[in-house]
């Protein structure tokens, strides 16, 4: 499917094209970035999926760490994240697939030096991987509540999804140190991995929190060719929460599992997501297009009343994140074996 027709599927939910946002470009020749975590004082590190973190300050892009990963398909270096209290706490913590001992994801942390990380240790082992590299989620961000949140993807074992004795197709809540963090809904529960935080996912790839009301949305990628096309999804994430798959897809409209906030008509499998100027932000990645999904209801009662174009003309989009100077800021993966390369692909882009 075009992205034409795609916008097309989406004109009855009132698509308006170009929000006024300006583009400037903040770092280039990058391959394949994934996350980014912006630096107290400025600057940031940006993640590489082969196996690099890069640090753009300044204008300049310069090597953080170098991590040993299996680099395939959709598997490497993938999430980012700060230590809520970096820079007391030094630490930067990234997503990860590994083959040595085994082939597994993992999430590790590493200590900041000044302009360099080194791996401090693992923090969370035996995340499902498999050799194809597909479906190994990835996204990582501290919450509110200061611990940590894993999503992880089912590698195409959808059975996993609803096996609470695995770590694949859930999102996790753990500590900084990696212990599963109190008050998680599977704590005590006889054979449930304490870890997580809800099940049912498919290959979840983003998170975000609500500035007004604390609670965990997530993008996730619907299956294509398994049950149809697309029916990728936003969730609002609710602690427990089963989310379906692999028993259906879209909207059950069963008590057992929660139905997601909005499905997309036709496949735009999603990047990470943020909020921003009163809106919620989608990155897409087939889609090539920054969606502004407008929302209403209110917490426990969101329902998106309109999406609208924000941004197209720069290929698969992946990443987006508010940075602190109030700033949107948005990654190219047209490096990935699935875009058109651009000049200067893959970049980091600064939109106001």
């Amino acid at each position: 499917m075009t992205r034409r027709r795609f916008l097309a599927a989406l004109s009855a939910l009132a698509l308006a094209r170009g929000q006024g946002l300006r583009a400037e470009g903040v770092a280039e020749g990058l391959e394949v970035p994934w996350a980014l975590a912006f630096l107290p004082g400025g600057g940031f590190l940006v993640s590489e999926r082969p196996g690099r973190i890069r640090l753009v300050r300044g204008g300049r892009v310069v090597p953080y760490a170098e991590l040993p990963v299996y680099h395939r398909g959709e598997s490497g270096l993938l999430g980012l994240a700060l230590h809520p209290r970096f820079p007391q706490e030094p630490y930067v913590y990234a997503y990860r697939t590994v083959e040595e001992g085994g082939l597994r994801n993992q999430v590790v942390r590493l200590r900041h030096e000044g302009e360099r990380g080194v791996l401090d240790r693992v923090i969370l082992d035996g995340i499902p991987a498999r050799p194809h590299g597909l479906h190994s989620g990835g996204r990582i961000a501290f919450g509110p509540d200061g611990m940590l949140y894993v999503t992880t993807g089912e590698v195409y074992e959808r059975e996993m999804a609803q096996d609470l004795s695995s770590l694949g197709g859930k999102i996790l809540r753990i500590t900084p140190e990696g212990e599963p963090a109190p008050g998680n809904p599977f704590l005590g529960r006889r054979g449930a991995r304490p870890e997580v935080y809800s099940l049912g996912h498919r290959n979840p790839q983003g998170l975000a929190w609500h500035p007004g009301t604390g609670e965990l949305f997530s993008s996730e990628h619907g299956p294509s060719g398994e049950q149809g096309f697309g029916h990728d999804e936003v969730n609002v994430i609710v602690p427990g929460g089963n989310y379906g798959w692999p028993r259906g897809v879209g909207r059950l409209g069963d008590a057992r599992y929660q139905d997601p906030l909005y499905v997309f008509p036709q496949g735009f499998p999603p990047g990470n997501l943020a909020f921003w100027r009163g809106a919620l932000y989608l990155a897409g990645l087939r889609g090539e297009a920054l969606l502004r999904l407008v929302l209403g209801g209110g917490k426990g009662s969101w329902r998106v009343v309109r999406v609208e174009e924000a941004l197209t003309g720069f290929g698969r989009l992946r990443e987006v994140q508010v940075g602190p100077d109030g700033a949107l800021y948005v990654t190219t993966s047209n490096r990935d074996g699935r875009g058109r390369v651009r000049p200067g692909d893959d970049k980091v882009l600064r939109l106001l």
